[in-house]
């Protein structure tokens, strides 16, 4: 092998051993409950305005646009701002297609032709403080497994599972409404 093709190839070797960079930082303000110099779990944000927001997915299984209900799940840049990884903003938009997706399973699984009406949201009691560190994030969050989104279609009532909701300042959000996958 000639000096180039070496050069070549160590540059190769270099770049495929080189740490994967995280995406750019947005340009937010990082409330003090997600700030990264956090070392241990703050109290666990109360349940806010996230049943207001959970009414806009009632209203996306009514037939409405998933647009309506994006609100409820966690916008791009704080997501940018937590994932310390090489193509979050990828795996924010694979995030809102499985969202997208797991709202039209979850309308199939209620009574056809009849009007779902809220009922409440349930959070979890199963909650997590994730610290700097942990499922690729720089900043810390609290995560609740297991959630319940309660509707009435007709004179029957439905629990839906939403799977994962997590904490950004003083608002939770969904990460994963169904379950979660593989990247």
């Amino acid at each position: 092998m000639n000096a180039k093709n070496l050069a070549l190839v160590a540059v190769a070797v270099a770049l495929s051993s080189a740490p994967a960079r995280a995406d750019r930082w947005p340009n937010i303000p990082i409330p003090a409950n997600n700030a990264a110099t956090l070392r241990s779990a703050p109290a666990r944000p109360a349940a806010g305005d996230v049943s207001d927001r959970a009414r806009h997915l009632v209203d996306a299984l009514n037939g409405g646009s998933a647009d309506g209900a994006l609100d409820f799940f966690l916008p791009l840049d704080p997501f940018l701002a937590i994932k310390d990884m090489n193509g979050a903003r990828g795996y924010h938009a694979q995030l809102i297609r499985e969202y997208r997706r797991d709202i039209e399973t979850f309308r199939a699984q209620l009574p056809r032709g009849q009007r779902v009406d809220f009922v409440r949201f349930e959070p979890s009691r199963s909650c997590t403080w994730m610290g700097v560190g942990r499922e690729w994030n720089r900043l810390p969050y609290w995560s609740c497994y297991g959630s319940r989104l309660v509707v009435r279609a007709g004179d029957r009532e439905t629990s839906l599972r939403v799977h994962v909701i997590i904490h950004w300042g003083d608002r939770w959000y969904v990460t994963h409404l169904d379950r979660t996958r593989r990247r």
